[in-house]
């Protein structure tokens, strides 16, 4: 037996020993669950099971930390304010947008020729819907068949405003090598050796609503090693931000002072913040702007800084906006005189300011942004007209490498371009085009059509030039940057049987200029099925296949560079089992496979996830017990976690090692939240984890997360 064969054997039986052992523990905790919890109750907080199959959806094939921070508001703002599906307001219906605008058109449709819906079964009848679409819209639903004007008095948002604060802070308990002791002279010699602050992140949130009209709030925020009413942080955080909006006054739709996001068609001209990509939801291509909405996330980078406003027109409807603000910058170069940057090599979103060299970094750069959207609506037709300027105060260089080529470079661009969508009876079409004069230009157009009541899909072609500038753009696509890409996606939701439901889709992809570590032009495909099947809320599996065909450079000692094909499989099964209102249980076996340049690796993750919601004590706990090995970081395997309220965990399981967390949720009452985490990663195969500052002498990671939310 060859060497190669042996590992393999033994990597497969540590497998069946690791699956043994969660299988056991699985079966012991639903023996003591089933005999725990015998009355079924109904879920207080089912809105938030929307949110984590959302956000486990969109981040499956995530190698970065999202920010879902305004996923999570649309959510909390619906169940707060429910949309009232018996109204012929389609501005109200559009508020679901978790729903497609063939679906809201069709449930209008319905209530104007059946009458008001009077229960939550009989949206099954509707074209379009079927259980587990009224499962998803349940929690954010209201039945009544009159919808209140609302006006604004000045006495009201006083008396009945909510208001909301929170404070979380969150460190690594183990020491890292950018905290330990160090002697002056070294310190000296290598400043950027240390970090200046505590390993303690902190978090401070405050936000006041009055239903949908006003709404005003801050952020602050210091990350871990920065420093704290200190050094260059004498006024305590790091980053704040700010904002005031109000809605629906006169003829104003929207006005926003501080920080804020546009979010404008499909995503090529202008689209800050998070946005739908492509997903496990084969379906879920369409973008659904939102205008002009504040910003309340972290990223200390990626948002508009000035003022904000929509007016309506009629069928018009007009957006203007400007944003001035200081961004992190590398700087390459620096005025004599002043010290101002006059030379950037490019934009930074880190956000972290924890060593000298990266505080020199901050805000080096200035960003002047203004411009406009007209948008036109007329029954179920839209079309819109976006503009967009922006200005630095500094010269930004693309690089030097041949794949940079094409990237933008200079003080100054612009983006200008069309979009439009039309729903009609059998489905949507939608579109948008964007020029970058002097630069590039790109296009997107897609389409649903429900083509039976057992089968939609979903077609979307694009183009982005090697030249477009991609500033501010966040459109459907294969690469993480929007320009030089090509790409066909076909997707399918089928329901063939009463219990079951497929998702497929096909995305053939190309690149018509180089890439980072692809140093020719190349191509290719990604596959994606998934097989559903659920009984009812109390049980619930699927199972996944995923398979991605790309090029990339290979190593070689030759002078000239070559590429090759890496191929990488996904395989996953997961069952979700309700053992009451209160507990509930859910197990993943996760394999990958990775094919690059002629040599295979593998790796497998599994987990055990507990979730305990009481409905008659104040606490919620969510424990999980994770086993993983994989060959490589290649091999790494993205697993979304559970985490305290607006903060998001989706670490990459790799190596070999055991990962647990517990997560407990206590409301003492209705008014004070408390939430505790912590969360330990056990690696076998190293006695050293993380690289540069970050490094921990010892196999072992701990992250403990406090926080406090009080409302009133």
């Amino acid at each position: 037996m060859t060497t190669a064969t042996s590992w393999k054997n033994v990597k497969f039986y540590s497998f069946l020993w690791d699956l043994k052992r969660v299988i056991a523990f699985t079966i012991v905790m639903h023996y003591f669950g089933l005999s725990s919890f015998l009355i079924a109750q109904e879920n207080k907080d089912e809105w938030k099971r929307v949110f984590e199959n959302l956000a486990e959806s969109l981040s499956s094939r995530s190698e970065q930390n999202l920010d879902y921070t305004s996923l999570l508001e649309e959510l909390e703002e619906l169940q707060a304010n429910p949309v009232a599906i018996n109204t012929h307001n389609q501005e109200e219906l559009k508020r679901l947008f978790i729903l497609s605008d063939f679906q809201t058109n069709s449930l209008q449709q319905y209530v104007l020729e059946n009458g008001p819906i009077l229960s939550l079964y009989e949206l099954q009848f509707v074209y379009g819907f079927d259980q587990g679409t009224v499962e998803l819209i349940s929690p954010f639903i209201s039945l009544e068949q009159t919808q209140k004007k609302q006006t604004i008095d000045l006495k009201k948002p006083v008396k009945y405003g909510r208001h909301q604060i929170l404070i979380r802070t969150q460190s690594i308990l183990e020491t890292q090598e950018g905290y330990l002791p160090i002697s002056d002279s070294a310190l000296f010699e290598r400043p950027n050796s240390r970090y200046l602050g505590s390993p303690w992140k902190i978090y401070t949130r405050y936000s006041y609503s009055y239903k949908k009209q006003l709404l005003l709030g801050f952020t602050a925020e210091k990350d871990a090693g920065e420093e704290f009413f200190s050094g260059n942080n004498k006024k305590g955080y790091d980053y704040y931000s700010g904002f005031i909006q109000l809605n629906n006054v006169w003829k104003i739709k929207t006005i926003v002072i501080g920080d804020y996001e546009p979010r404008f068609g499909q995503g090529l001209n202008l689209w800050s913040g998070f946005a739908y990509g492509k997903s496990t939801e084969a379906l879920l291509i369409e973008k659904r702007q939102s205008g002009i909405r504040r910003y309340t996330s972290t990223n200390e980078n990626q948002f508009f800084r000035g003022m904000a406003t929509t007016i309506s027109l009629g069928k018009f409807d007009l957006s203007a906006f400007f944003s001035s603000k200081k961004i992190d910058a590398n700087v390459l170069k620096r005025d004599s005189l002043d010290k101002e940057s006059n030379l950037v090599s490019g934009f930074l979103e880190t956000g972290i300011h924890a060593t000298p060299g990266e505080i020199s970094d901050r805000k080096s750069l200035s960003e002047l942004i203004y411009g406009g959207n007209l948008s036109y609506t007329k029954n179920r037709f839209r079309a819109g007209l976006t503009m967009v300027q922006f200005r630095y105060d500094a010269e930004i260089d693309a690089g030097d490498s041949p794949y940079e080529a094409f990237e933008f470079s200079g003080k100054s661009g612009s983006k200008i371009g069309s979009d439009y969508k039309y729903t009609f009876r059998k489905g949507t079409i939608f579109g948008e085009l964007s020029c970058s004069p002097g630069h590039g230009w790109a296009f997107i157009h897609g389409g649903l059509f429900p083509l039976a009541e057992q089968l939609s899909i979903a077609i979307l072609y694009r183009y982005y030039s090697p030249g477009f500038i991609p500033i501010y753009s966040n459109a459907f696509s294969e690469n993480s940057s929007i320009l030089n890409e090509n790409g066909f996606y076909i997707g399918a939701r089928i329901f063939p049987f009463r219990k079951w439901d497929f998702s497929t889709y096909i995305d053939l992809f190309s690149f018509p200029w180089l890439k980072y570590r692809t140093s020719s032009p190349s191509r290719g495909s990604e596959f994606f099925f998934q097989a559903n099947y659920a009984t009812s809320n109390s049980l619930k599996m699927h199972c996944r296949i995923q398979y991605e065909k790309k090029s990339e450079n290979l190593p070689t000692a030759e002078e000239m560079v070559k590429t090759g094909e890496k191929m990488k499989w996904k395989v996953r099964y997961q069952v979700d089992y309700q053992l009451s209102g209160s507990m509930g249980l859910r197990n993943r076996v996760e394999w990958t496979g990775l094919n690059k340049n002629k040599s295979f690796s593998e790796g497998y993750l599994i987990y055990q996830d507990i979730i305990y919601r009481s409905n008659s004590l104040p606490i919620d706990v969510t424990l999980r017990y994770a086993i993983f090995d994989t060959d490589s970081y290649d091999n790494r395997i993205y697993a979304y976690e559970n985490d305290v309220l607006y903060a998001f965990s989706i670490p990459p399981y790799y190596g070999k090692g055991i990962r647990a967390y517990i997560l407990l949720h206590s409301s003492l009452n209705k008014h004070i939240d408390f939430w505790f985490r912590i969360s330990r990663t056990s690696f076998i195969d190293r006695e050293q984890i993380g690289s540069g500052l970050t490094t921990i002498d010892g196999n072992h990671k701990t992250e403990l997360k406090l926080q406090a939310r009080l409302k009133f």
